[in-house]
């Protein structure tokens, strides 16, 4: 996903956005407290002064006009512009103390987080090799590259439609032939430089097999896009040029993909969320090469994580490698993390996103990669690769 809708996405569970608006609502009501007071009485007023008196009942004063129930006394008017003037100043200053302890919080994070790994005994693999392909840009995006020990090649979505050139010089070097190509979602930051490679003419490199299982379109629609279809529609018109039988789909949970060296389980199905729509239909994959368990999660967010926690067991979860979900932010929970217990993390963040910077300033961002960080710290997680200076190799 590119940064520009990364900021539109920082809420990725609807019962924190519901509590924050519900706390947005309470402040606005403080402050205009006076005035709602005022407002009610005027109510009240012409409320009873519609009404008709009962039998009997002397007749009601007509209701007052607004300048009479302040007294058409200016100064009493003036208090209350004043009240409503100090009570906004005083919000003004709380959202000030609230956001100079969070960068402070950031900045302890950031001071916890620093410092290199501890690093794990190297070969990790047993022959086999995976590598985390850069971004062509500095944007975020995910492309891995994984080869067995006896030759084969798979890859992981693949990044945006700037890499698809560094892509295929990468699967070029491997043979020029991919064996199993794996899907996580259709988001352009995943799927673009698929999309474009299959549009070339002709294709520069060989393609076995594509596996996905999407969400049906119109639950894209439908849902919380960022107005991003054309991501999906692209691929979709892109996949019109390949040959139907390389295209591997619907996928179902447990399903057993085999490829010489190494096997693959599909963990979910697309999870069907209004939120975050096309990140939570992200699909889990769990790749076994080379003596060690890879988890690939895609950019599940918070739903999608706890309906895996639901339908996967923790001995299905479990891996030795993990792709950290959404880049390393704003994506599952940590409980899904301490279930997997990696040792390593698999981080397809750039610079920017990986020390959460504003305008180049490390821990001023809006993001929570700081503290995903510190979970996986606290996990006892032993090395972590990243995209921040390019490609990364674990052999």
């Amino acid at each position: 996903m590119s940064r520009i809708y990364h900021k539109k996405e920082q809420s990725c569970k609807k019962q924190r956005k519901q509590e924050a608006g519900g706390r947005q609502r309470t402040g606005v009501l403080l402050w205009r407290a006076p005035l709602l007071l005022a407002a009610a009485a005027l109510f009240s007023a012409a409320a009873l002064g519609g009404c008709q008196k009962p039998a009997g009942q002397a007749e009601q004063p007509a209701p007052a006009a607004e300048s009479e129930i302040a007294g058409g006394d200016p100064a009493a008017e003036s208090t209350l512009d004043e009240q409503a003037a100090e009570a906004s100043r005083e919000a003004a200053e709380q959202e000030s103390r609230e956001a100079a302890e969070e960068l402070a919080r950031q900045q302890e994070l950031y001071e916890y987080v620093s410092g290199p790994d501890i690093g794990v005994t190297q070969p990790y693999l047993d022959g086999a090799s995976l590598t985390l392909a850069g971004s062509a840009d500095g944007g975020q995006n995910l492309s891995c590259l994984l080869q067995t020990e006896d030759g084969a090649v798979i890859v992981v979505d693949g990044g945006r439609e700037a890499d698809a050139g560094h892509l295929t010089q990468l699967i070029q070097e491997r043979g020029g032939k991919v064996d199993v190509w794996l899907l996580t979602h259709p988001h352009n930051d995943h799927v673009g430089a698929l999309t474009e490679i299959l549009n070339e003419d002709p294709v520069p490199v060989e393609i076995g097999k594509i596996y996905y299982h999407f969400l049906d379109r119109e639950v894209y629609e439908q849902g919380e896009n960022q107005g991003r279809m054309a991501d999906y529609d692209n691929l979709m018109t892109a996949f019109e040029k390949i040959d139907a039988e390389k295209l591997c789909t619907p996928l179902y949970p447990g399903q057993q993909i085999e490829t010489a060296g190494a096997r693959i389980t599909v963990l979910n199905e697309p999870f069907s969320c209004e939120a975050s729509t096309f990140n939570n239909s992200s699909v889990g994959y769990r790749i076994e090469m080379g003596g060690k368990r890879i988890l690939f999660l895609g950019d599940m967010g918070y739903e999608a994580g706890d309906n895996l926690l639901a339908v996967c067991s923790a001995e299905e979860l479990k891996a030795d490698v993990v792709q950290m979900s959404h880049h390393g932010q704003a994506g599952v929970s940590r409980e899904v993390y301490e279930v997997i217990a990696p040792e390593v993390c698999l981080w397809p963040t750039p610079q920017w996103l990986w020390d959460n910077e504003l305008d180049g300033v490390p821990a001023a961002g809006p993001y929570a990669t700081l503290e995903v960080r510190a979970w996986m710290k606290d996990l006892g997680v032993k090395q972590n690769l990243t995209i921040r200076n390019g490609d990364e190799t674990l052999r």
